[in-house]
């Protein structure tokens, strides 16, 4: 999936995280996974969700990016039962960068992905207080695992 042109960028990725089950199941209960790959070259990504595992959803999600032969890849997030988001910030021209984090639901997925990119860009940390349009900040993907 592409979601902007080529530009100067900055990756700030968060350290793999995994999400805890959400409400009551059994201890057997299967988890679900998923990833977020990214390329920095082609300014595009792919994802997966409800993976049987964690290396399916990675597989998956660097397959899905590299489609078309793009070739630099990588992944940005991997996560079990819970949500994945992507954030990006561009708002002084080719000046562009990523977040990417990983929670038990959506909210805490994009306050991940927020302080990652804050990371490279500390005014990305004003969309955790409600204030997007200050933050020169916007959500390009959240993805979530049906037991989310």
């Amino acid at each position: 999936m592409k979601f902007m042109g080529k530009a100067v960028v900055a990756v700030a990725a968060v350290g793999l995280a995994a999400g805890s089950a959400i409400g009551a199941g059994t201890a057997n209960a299967a988890e679900l996974h998923g990833a977020i790959a990214f390329s920095v070259e082609d300014w595009s990504y792919g994802t997966s969700v409800n993976a049987g595992s964690r290396g399916e959803a990675i597989d998956e999600a660097m397959a899905n990016c590299s489609y078309g032969g793009i070739s630099d890849c990588a992944v940005l997030v991997a996560w079990s039962d819970g949500c994945g988001a992507l954030v990006y910030r561009n708002d002084a021209g080719d000046d562009v960068a990523v977040g990417s984090g990983a929670g038990r639901d959506r909210a805490s997925a994009l306050r991940e992905a927020y302080s990652s990119l804050s990371r490279v860009y500390p005014r990305a940390m004003l969309a955790n207080v409600g204030s997007a349009d200050l933050s020169a900040t916007a959500i390009n993907d959240v993805i979530c695992t049906a037991n989310a």
